[in-house]
């Protein structure tokens, strides 16, 4: 009877890499697919991404509280004719059990019609929830910082 559990418990502990390492694999994936819905203006689709109760605190704006709010504030600028493109960079990617932390660069461009091109640059960290065996943004929070430059090096 002993053998089969320490079995189990050894396949287990030699699984848990692989796991993990399919896990960061989908949170690093996670910002194409953000990015990939916000450029088709996929409303829908992005708050399928977020939890019910998930925050977007955005640098020099007042948090957006729940998933709704969050769609509204990310679609505000679009819906004025706004063109606007993100790219995200990972630089750090974490799971803790349910959690699963991207630290990641951001570039963002916006032109605002008859209006002057706005491009700005920082950091994101980005807390993902595992809800029904899928990641969702739980927690987003913008900074801008010197050490990210606004104009992308290739």
């Amino acid at each position: 009877m002993k053998a089969p559990l320490f079995t189990l418990a050894l396949a287990l502990v030699l699984a848990s890499p692989s796991v993990a390492k399919d896990q960061k694999a989908e949170l690093a994936a996670a910002g194409d697919n953000w990015n990939a819905l916000y450029a088709a203006g996929d409303w829908a689709g992005l708050r399928k991404l977020y939890t019910d109760d998930a925050w977007l605190m955005s640098d020099k704006a007042p948090a957006a509280k729940g998933a709704d709010a969050i769609i509204a504030y990310l679609r505000r600028y679009r819906d004025m004719g706004a063109s606007v493109t993100f790219r995200f960079e990972p630089e750090d990617i974490r799971v803790d059990g349910k959690l699963g932390t991207v630290v990641a660069k951001y570039w963002m461009t916006a032109q605002m019609p008859g209006r002057p091109q706005v491009r700005t640059s920082g950091r994101s960290l980005l807390i993902y929830r595992r809800v029904d065996g899928g990641w969702k943004l739980w927690r987003d929070m913008d900074n801008t910082t010197p050490d990210v430059a606004v104009e992308k090096p290739n």
